[in-house]
């Protein structure tokens, strides 16, 4: 119903002014955030969300540097943001799961336009050691749609689903298998002739830790990702916590990294205040997904995605995103209360 709602609402705002949007809203700062930006076919992320390509990420950021003015992290934690005192229109950019993108493509153009971003990064996946469960099971899609399965794969295949409760029509049925059972995924890639290790020396998906160092050198910023990329709502809140901060220190330990950033990997949705009280001595700014949305907890600020299937440009999703967020305060449903 939400995606449905924003998409009807995505068509009334071609001819609305974003400058009127930003004024009834008063939400004058913006988080867009991305994945990876890409020309070419990316087996492990096409059949998860859009690739933006190169020629449409430069057209994003004319549209955000037109109007929003480019800040680094390091504004956020002014007392302006917590306060909600920002008298002018602002971006903070950011990209999660620590692609090889941002050093191959999106860090020149940045560097080149003079964008600040902050990348957010799954200490498992550096140097290419693993491979977030998601992207094994679009590389096993992409698999199954190019080249057909035999008889005898196709039935071991259903048959694994089987004893793990789940059931197999088409491929897609890879994504309904969860973090808690992701082994699933590792069972069957040998079934069809996927070896994810020699995925992952052939294609390098992830930055490496000189890629790391590199991107600090040249004044971009880290953040904790978790350390495996699990659904937070779905983990004790002893594990939340544990993957949050580790995935941190790792940060600090190996790249002596001074900021203490985390975005919640898929949506901060269900996390309860407890959660915030017991990382707030080690993490000074967290990020949520959200998008225009306000937050009892001040220093957990919601961020936009940028990579969202139908639609066309930047524009239309983020005045998407603020007609929405003026209905939704309309009816009192935005802000985010922690239990």
């Amino acid at each position: 119903m939400k995606t449905i709602l924003k998409k009807a609402i995505s068509k009334s705002t071609k001819t609305l002014s974003l400058d009127l949007l930003i004024a009834i809203s008063n939400q004058r700062l913006l988080l867009p955030f991305y994945h990876t930006v890409s020309d070419v076919d990316l087996a492990h992320i096409k059949h998860l969300y859009p690739i933006q390509s190169i020629a449409g990420f430069k057209k994003d950021l004319n549209f955000l540097q037109k109007n929003f003015k480019p800040v680094s992290y390091s504004f956020l934690q002014k007392d302006a943001i917590i306060k909600n005192k920002i008298k002018e229109n602002c971006f903070f950019l950011s990209f999660d799961d620590g692609l090889r993108e941002f050093y191959d493509v999106v860090a020149p153009i940045l560097l080149e336009r003079g964008v600040p971003a902050t990348c957010f990064i799954n200490s498992a996946f550096i140097d290419n050691k693993d491979m977030f469960f998601r992207l094994k099971a679009s590389v096993l899609i992409e698999r199954i749609n190019k080249k057909a399965l035999t008889s005898g794969q196709n039935k071991k295949l259903v048959g694994i689903f089987f004893q793990h409760g789940l059931s197999y029509n088409s491929a897609f049925d890879l994504l309904k298998i969860a973090y808690q059972n992701k082994e699933i995924l590792d069972i069957i890639a040998p079934v069809i002739d996927v070896n994810f290790q020699d995925y992952l020396a052939t294609h390098q998906p992830y930055l490496t830790t000189n890629q790391i160092n590199e991107l600090i050198q040249k004044e971009f910023s880290f953040g904790s990702h978790s350390v495996s990329h699990p659904y937070y709502n779905a983990l004790s809140e002893d594990i939340q916590v544990q993957e949050t901060l580790d995935c941190l220190n790792y940060l600090v330990d190996t790249f002596g990294i001074k900021e203490r950033l985390f975005s919640f990997p898929y949506t901060d949705f269900g996390v309860t205040k407890s959660f915030f009280d017991k990382i707030s001595n080690n993490v000074d700014l967290s990020f949520g997904t959200a998008s225009l949305k306000q937050d009892t907890i001040p220093t957990n600020i919601q961020r936009t995605p940028m990579e969202v299937f139908g639609y066309e440009s930047a524009e239309e999703i983020i005045k998407s995103e603020y007609l929405y967020f003026i209905l939704k305060r309309l009816v009192g449903k935005h802000i985010i209360y922690r239990s």
